[in-house]
């Protein structure tokens, strides 16, 4: 048996660690286990577990399974167990639809998270089971007209997780040299260094190389007001300004700057407590500290009343 299970995961190039090699002979003993053959990177069955760890105490086994989301659910204190044919034993079973592994269950419970009268599959790879449970009337109704059973309707639980909200920054601006190109690419390799999720959205004709995936690069826009509304921030590096409207737009709409320290800033009414002001330098770039992000209040927009002596004034419509 071990030779087949040897042979076969080698042809998956799944390898076996002398860890569970060892373990081989001694059967795995949980109260509950679910098991299904494929954690896959995104799917809504990882989901489901992550949201019935939550509440109820499990185990779970698995046959293939991306890497990292495996680590996840073991983050969150779920046993994950890989299956390389060794003895499992339990109480109760919760089995996704595929997979074979050798798990002896007092009883099977079948979890069936689809429509499957809509799928192609034979009839005769229906795991045995003593119940079926859907996630929906809908799929109730699917499972006896394929199947021919009556299952339980016992809906998906839902919690929603605490996590680090992702970070947005926007950036509507030449990457020239005197608009602060360097320090683009710098801010970029120090937000790298942080475990924290981000996304940085260029809106610029000065693309330079980059392989993140985070570092997102788009044609320039002429009403850039939409974009700036799903940001957090809009970064402004430049060696020099005038009256930029990155700042006069930003300010308007609520969004704090990360921007240089220039000299007209108190002049724009940009400071501490609606902006990160960073040295020219970069020296004082504290990453971690974005997440701490400025409220803009009271912001007075300059006055450009003066072009009143030298233009005429459109009738507003009634």
């Amino acid at each position: 048996m071990l030779a087949d299970v040897l042979k076969e995961r080698e042809k998956n190039r799944v390898i076996i660690t002398q860890e569970e090699m060892a373990k081989f002979n001694h059967p795995y003993k949980r109260d509950t286990i679910i098991y299904f053959d494929h954690i896959y990177k995104l799917g809504g069955i990882q989901t489901w577990i992550m949201n019935l760890a939550l509440d109820y105490e499990f185990s779970v086994v698995y046959d293939r399974a991306d890497k990292n989301r495996v680590e996840y659910l073991e983050s969150q204190g779920i046993e994950c167990i890989r299956n390389v044919g060794q003895k499992i034993e339990c109480n109760t079973l919760i089995r996704c639809m595929w997979g074979f592994a050798n798990i002896k269950a007092n009883k099977t419970i079948l979890a069936i998270h689809g429509d499957y009268s809509k799928l192609i599959f034979n009839k005769n790879d229906v795991p045995k089971h003593d119940i079926a449970v859907v996630v929906s009337k809908d799929s109730a109704k699917g499972w006896k007209e394929y199947y021919n059973e009556d299952a339980e309707v016992i809906y998906n639980p839902v919690h929603i997780f605490e996590e680090t909200k992702p970070l947005i920054i926007g950036c509507f601006s030449r990457l020239s040299k005197e608009k602060g190109g360097w320090r683009y690419k710098h801010f970029i390799n120090e937000l790298k260094k942080t475990n924290k999720p981000f996304l940085m959205l260029f809106f610029t004709d000065f693309p330079f190389e980059e392989n993140d995936k985070r570092i997102m690069f788009f044609e320039p826009v002429m009403n850039p007001a939409g974009w700036m509304k799903i940001c957090d921030y809009i970064a402004l590096l430049s060696d020099t300004e005038a009256c930029p409207y990155n700042v006069l737009e930003s300010m308007k709409m609520g969004k704090p700057m990360i921007i240089t320290k220039l000299p007209i800033l108190e002049e724009m009414g940009v400071n501490k407590n609606n902006a990160k002001i960073l040295e020219f330098d970069m020296s004082n770039l504290d990453i971690e500290d974005l997440w701490n992000i400025p409220v803009v209040k009271n912001w007075k927009e300059p006055d450009c009343s003066g072009w009143n002596k030298y233009l005429k004034r459109k009738e507003k419509e009634k």
